[in-house]
């Protein structure tokens, strides 16, 4: 007995189905894959020149100093710590001072 055009079309798209599915995993799988690899190249490496970063104490704040551009970076918070413990008429205030102040640029109305 010859399968009949209906149940051809059905079985194919059950096949399609399945190829479509098995594929979007496998993109998923190197998607993650590639973050993984991006994060692990990059991670505690400067932006600026791409050397490893070196984390010092400063207070009570851990601060990740490039030992070759001599840059310095934060994680989310450590500013807030550091002007926190600075004295009121210090820079770190003042510069904080200015940054809460700031509002964001108007945009100028479409027309």
């Amino acid at each position: 007995m010859k399968p009949n055009r209906n149940e051809d079309e059905y079985i194919w798209v059950q096949e399609l189905q399945q190829r479509m599915a098995r594929l979007e995993k496998e993109q998923q799988a190197e998607s993650e894959a590639e973050k993984l690899r991006l994060k692990e190249a990059h991670w505690m490496h400067c932006p600026k020149c791409g050397q490893k970063l070196s984390p010092e104490k400063c207070g009570s704040v851990e601060m990740d100093v490039c030992p070759s551009c001599k840059g310095v970076w934060l994680d989310k918070g450590e500013l807030g710590t550091i002007v926190e413990s600075a004295d009121q008429g210090s820079f770190f205030h003042t510069c904080l001072r200015i940054l809460r102040v700031r509002q964001p640029p108007a945009v100028p109305p479409a027309g």
